[in-house]
């Protein structure tokens, strides 16, 4: 069943669920835009994510039928834990119609956000985030307003002149790039930008692009004659 939200604005009370970054983060949202309860945990999301949101809606003192809506992280970011959020949501509001209203934001666009929040004279600066080796995600802020999330590769990246910021994702996957400014997730911050999520039909996750397999050729793979 997909989903028709009939506001621009999540309703009351919204479970919010971010499965991109090393923590699965879990909230949810009262009618004034404040946090009626929230936990992260750093452990697996295949692990965490259940008893998270069990124990955050019992500290709510709430359940899944009291919910109105989803707000959710399309990513980018751990695939494992972005699918297992949208497969949770897409079951319980099969569950629990009445709350099938989904919104999403971007993880980049929430950090890119809150650093232009905090430097609001901030212009031509790149923020990127681990996709895949010699690959990122990146949004570039100018007149301290993030632009759309787009693909960097290792060159441009390295010309850039402006102030460069890391946001870490995949652990170990590859080194940052020379002279970035770590900055932490913090999804926990979502009520200072709440403008980021927008209403999806069903829960869509965000693609940075289509991965390009090389054709396999029967004769590279022959015994020598």
């Amino acid at each position: 069943m997909e989903s028709n939200p009939s506001t621009t604005q999540p309703s009351a009370p919204t479970l919010v669920i971010d499965g991109s970054g090393a923590a699965v983060f879990v909230g949810v949202l009262g009618q004034d835009g404040n946090w009626l309860a929230q936990s992260e945990q750093a452990s697996a999301p295949l692990e965490s994510l259940f008893p998270s949101v069990e124990a955050t809606l019992e500290a709510a003192q709430l359940t899944l039928a009291d919910l109105r809506s989803f707000i959710y992280c399309e990513g980018p970011g751990s695939v494992l834990g972005l699918r297992l959020c949208a497969m949770a949501i897409e079951t319980w509001s099969r569950l629990h119609p009445q709350s099938a209203h989904y919104f999403a934001y971007n993880s980049l666009q929430l950090t890119a956000a809150l650093i232009c929040l905090k430097t609001p004279e901030l212009d031509d600066a790149l923020l990127v985030s681990d996709w895949k080796k010699g690959t990122w995600n990146a949004v570039t802020i100018q007149n301290g307003q993030p632009g759309p999330t787009t693909v960097a590769d290792d060159a441009s990246i390295a010309g850039w002149s402006g102030p460069l910021y890391h946001l870490p994702q995949r652990k170990g996957w590859q080194k940052p790039p020379t002279n970035a400014i770590p900055v932490e997730y913090s999804p926990q911050r979502l009520p200072e930008v709440l403008h980021l999520p927008k209403p999806t039909e069903g829960v869509e996750l965000y693609a940075s692009g289509i991965n390009v397999f090389q054709k396999w050729t029967p004769e590279r793979h022959r015994a020598p004659n």
